[in-house]
């Protein structure tokens, strides 16, 4: 069923959302000593965004991801192992409305996105990965370069006004912007799916 993308106007509150879930997490990570930073356009002031939190954590070993999985599914994740073999650095989490703590094992496993909008996604990787260079390099740019943020907010909500196979879709058009972002940061070209999904 094709999905409608809702880019909403920037939420001062969103900063504040973060930091809730910044303190969270501190908490249930606490033995693993994570840096948590808020990333996506949501971190962005100033720019519009599907009003769900991205955030990143960092762990400072890759051996690390493994022990991350118990915590978050006790602070109320779901959690998406399905995803793992296409980055297996990298493990993903995410809150859903009206749903508590879940695996999914395999993407037909992942609820409507109708019935359990997220709120929140939580990426997991290696401090210092390219996954993590990626992500914290854009956000800054578009942080320190309005003009290049509200063309993305432009792009983005001529973009949502089209229908979508699923909020990957929706990501994978926006890669092209994306990339020239990259290239003017001086970003080599690296083998990473694109997740920028707000």
């Amino acid at each position: 069923m094709a999905e409608q993308i809702e880019i909403v106007p920037y939420n001062p509150a969103w900063a504040g959302l973060f930091e809730q879930e910044r303190e969270l997490l501190g908490h249930y990570l606490q033995h693993l000593a994570p840096v948590v930073e808020h990333i996506g356009s949501t971190a962005v002031k100033g720019l519009g965004a599907r009003p769900v939190i991205d955030i990143m954590v960092g762990l400072r070993e890759e051996s690390h991801l493994a022990e991350v999985v118990e915590p978050m599914l006790a602070a109320g994740y779901c959690y998406y192992p399905c995803y793992e073999a296409l980055m297996p650095g990298r493990r993903l989490f995410a809150r859903l409305q009206a749903l508590g703590q879940a695996v999914f094992q395999a993407p037909a496993h992942i609820p409507s996105r109708r019935q359990h909008p997220s709120t929140h996604h939580l990426h997991v990787v290696p401090i210092g990965s390219p996954y993590w260079q990626r992500h914290i390099a854009f956000r800054d740019y578009l942080r320190s370069h309005p003009l290049a943020r509200d063309a993305f907010f432009r792009m983005k909500v001529k973009l949502a006004r089209g229908k979508w196979e699923g909020a990957a879709d929706y990501g994978q058009a926006k890669a092209a912007f994306i990339r020239r972002i990259e290239w003017l940061m001086g970003l080599e070209a690296q083998n990473i799916p694109d997740q920028h999904n707000t």
